[in-house]
């Protein structure tokens, strides 16, 4: 059984490389950039679906502590947007599908997505939970700072008046990752999910190549 995940898992890895490869092409070429734009939120619905396929021992309590990083993460991005207390000042555009007060509803999905990457990569080190927490944490500010520029010129989203990321963005992204991922740690959750580091890595060099190929497509 073991050996059958394991070579499914790279399967869905292989799978991972080859999408987000494509999707690079479509996304940095200009004639296909709309369209490859307007399939950003269901490559990020199907990216979580099969991430969470490979869960390896699901219990109620993985599911509610996902489903609450779920809606606080949008809760307090609608916050976010509302009062520019949080993150900055800031607004999201129509990149990732409907909005609900302003904030796409998949932005939830987002935040769990990402913290269940890091988490699974933190999972089976040796260290003391507190500091797998600070580790995944620091990986998932490391993602922002390679996916705002991305974000930016993609219509994600945009920091008025001259889309200049403020620092009390990445420091609300570590203090709230943090947060997330000691509830995942003290609700105990084991994910075995080899599926996460293939992921959030192919996720994080999708982000850093068109970092470059937008700047010169």
């Amino acid at each position: 059984m073991g050996a059958t995940y394991n070579r499914t898992a790279r399967i869905a890895g292989y799978f991972f490389v080859i999408y987000y490869i494509v999707g690079v092409v479509g996304l940095s070429l200009p004639s296909t950039r709309d369209t490859f734009t307007g399939l950003m939120p269901l490559s990020l619905l199907l990216s979580t679906a099969i991430l969470l396929f490979f869960h390896r021992k699901w219990r109620s309590t993985d599911a509610v502590i996902l489903l609450f990083i779920a809606i606080i993460g949008y809760l307090i991005e609608v916050l976010g947007v509302y009062t520019g207390h949080i993150f900055g000042v800031y607004e999201y555009g129509d990149t990732l599908g409907f909005k609900l007060f302003g904030t796409p509803l998949i932005i939830g999905l987002n935040w769990m997505m990402l913290v269940y990457c890091t988490y699974a990569i933190m999972e089976d080190t040796r260290l003391f939970w507190p500091l797998k927490a600070l580790t995944a944490a620091v990986l998932m500010v490391a993602y922002d700072v390679v996916m705002e520029p991305v974000a930016i010129r993609l219509d994600m989203w945009s920091w008025p008046p001259n889309n200049i990321v403020p620092m009390q963005n990445y420091q609300a992204w570590f203090i709230i990752s943090m947060v997330f991922l000691a509830a995942m740690h003290l609700a105990k959750v084991k994910t075995g999910n080899r599926v996460a580091p293939w992921l959030f890595g192919v996720q994080f060099a999708f982000f850093l190549v068109l970092n470059f190929t937008l700047r010169i497509l």
